[in-house]
């Protein structure tokens, strides 16, 4: 801010400039000339922003000190005389009572004026009116914190519901399997699928939901790798072929004589775009075959795309509805179109995936009425595409999918079932006993503790006792955290796998800090399960001859 000086002593042609400063500006503008007075000049602008006409108030420290809100008063007096006393501007938001009583929101700022000595002569600032700005600034902090509030709310709830879906269907789907494995009765084990089927549409369909939360969210962490397509491909065949066989409809897969052999991509992801589609296009269809055809690109640059093709036959699809979510549309805006039950989120999940892939979505009508859904992504700079020699059976091992293969422990294992479902306990011990192992069950994670504390007493080695613990995360009494860090302050140091309804972002690493192994989501995969089990033991028995 210029420095304001005695308008007496300044020359005709200076004093008009400065007049017509004064009119044009927004702020305010003070000079106060003595500082051992109390008297000060304000412009008729500084006034204005008062409320007053020109001259309306006394002009001096004390109104100004006055008219401060008593909450802003001490500070900005403060800031007054710490300007005065050190080489500092004063800079300092306060609120003045206006004319009419309320209050306002003002910026003051001001130069001091030293003599040669460096002492304070006098002092010259500007009032800005930024009431406002404040306000508005505010409510956005207010729209901000509401917005925050809003998503802890809503994460609190999806770990909430992923923990009471994930737990029950962990039974649902595990004993559904259990019963059709199990019985010879046509009617029983078509009974037992349909379970099955449902509940893994479900499961599904609820992982959808979480995903889409997260990626409008801006938290959806997709990590590419180097994958086979092949292998992704042939996994989705021997999933979806399933649920087109029981509609009583043909899946038919369609390769390029010349794919890549790997790519840069997200073979979860990619696996999850491709069962979402044939998903939603065997919902509409009746009758009729279902095609996957995969191709590479022939106008991407440097091939690094591939297209992949979902065609059906008979009746098309409702184009307008779908396309509107391939633009880009909110479910949310879409209330009035009616879809198959959880088509629209999968198409809303499978577009969004297919975007942070680097590829296109679209749906379109043959002239026989039949529909294509057609998708891109990019597969890397570093992909190389190679002419395929071999056949699709030749160049994958074949995915396993019989149900009917439990799997089994490579060795005699004594394990300590933490959990305090009892279907999840029936489920567990099931599974483990059919693989060749010896279950003990504790209910809680202070059951579990008690027990280990027990053998202590007993001046028996508890890594002797147990060579390997499954541990809820969720129950009453002792969590499964709090359990393992004090089984583990214990001594035991044989392997711990979580086994948790939870799967929210993070808690994996919540698992892994508290002292556990690997971490296991349900509803439990149970090869995975065995196989997990059996890779923490065989890493057990390596450290121990290593100390040998």
């Amino acid at each position: 801010m210029s420095f304001i000086f005695d308008r007496a002593t300044q020359p005709d042609a200076v004093q008009q400039h400065f007049d017509l400063f004064l009119q044009h500006t927004t702020e305010g503008v003070w000079d106060w000339v003595d500082l051992d007075a109390q008297e000060q000049w304000w412009s008729p602008r500084f006034y204005e922003l008062l409320g007053y006409c020109d001259q309306e108030i006394e002009s001096s420290l004390d109104t100004f000190e006055r008219l401060l809100h008593p909450e802003d008063a001490v500070q900005t007096m403060l800031g007054l005389r710490s300007a005065l006393e050190n080489t500092i501007r004063f800079e300092h938001n306060f609120r003045l009572r206006v004319k009419g009583g309320l209050y306002r929101w003002f910026r003051g700022q001001a130069q001091v004026l030293r003599d040669s000595s460096g002492q304070a002569v006098r002092m010259t600032g500007s009032l800005s009116d930024i009431h406002e700005r404040i306000l508005l600034r505010t409510e956005l902090e207010g729209t901000r914190l509401q917005a925050f509030r809003a998503r802890e709310l809503q994460q609190s709830f999806l770990a909430m519901m992923s923990h009471e879906i994930r737990t029950p269907l962990s039974a649902i789907l595990g004993f559904a399997e259990i019963l059709s494995d199990s019985s010879e009765d046509e009617e029983t084990i078509s009974a037992a699928n349909t379970i099955h089927t449902n509940g893994q549409y479900l499961l599904d369909t609820f992982n959808d939901f979480v995903d889409l939360s997260r990626i409008e969210e801006g938290r959806f962490d997709l990590k590419l790798q180097d994958c086979c397509p092949l292998t992704v491909i042939q996994n989705v065949k021997s999933v979806a072929k399933r649920k087109a066989d029981h509609k009583g409809l043909t899946l038919e897969i369609d390769l390029d004589h010349s794919l890549p052999t790997s790519i840069q991509s997200n073979p979860i992801r990619l696996r999850q775009i491709l069962l979402n589609l044939i998903g939603v296009v065997i919902n509409y269809t009746h009758e009729g075959t279902i095609s996957l055809l995969v191709r590479k690109s022939q106008t991407a640059p440097s091939d690094q795309q591939m297209v992949f093709m979902i065609r059906n036959s008979g009746n098309g699809m409702n184009i307008e509805p779908i396309n509107q979510i391939f633009a880009g549309r909110q479910l949310a805006d879409l209330t009035s179109l009616t879809y198959p039950g959880g088509v629209g989120l999968s198409l809303s999940m499978a577009r969004h995936l297919v975007r942070l892939l680097g590829g296109e979505i679209t749906l379109q009508h043959e002239t026989n009425s039949a529909s294509i859904v057609e998708f891109t992504i990019n597969t890397g700079t570093s992909c190389e595409i190679k002419p395929q020699q071999l056949s699709l059976s030749q160049r994958i091992r074949e995915h396993k999918t019989s149900r009917s293969s439990f799997g089994m422990l490579r060795q005699p294992c004594r394990i300590l079932l933490v959990e305090d479902g009892i279907y999840n306990q029936r489920l567990i011990q099931y599974l483990l006993t059919k693989a060749g192992g010896s279950v003990t069950l504790a209910e809680n994670g202070q059951q579990a503790v008690d027990q280990l504390g027990a053998v202590l007493q007993s001046k028996t080695d508890i890594n002797e006792q147990f060579d390997l613990i499954l541990m809820d995360i969720q129950m009453p009494l002792l969590d499964g955290y709090s359990a393992t860090e004090l089984i583990r302050e214990m001594g035991f140091n044989n392997p711990i796998i979580a086994l948790t309804a939870n799967v929210m972002p993070g808690d994996r690493e919540k698992c892994l800090q508290a002292g556990c192994d690997e971490y296991l989501s349900k509803p439990l995969d149970r090869k995975r399960l065995i196989q997990t089990i059996n890779n923490l033991l065989k890493s057990r028995r390596k450290r121990m001859l290593q100390l040998k």
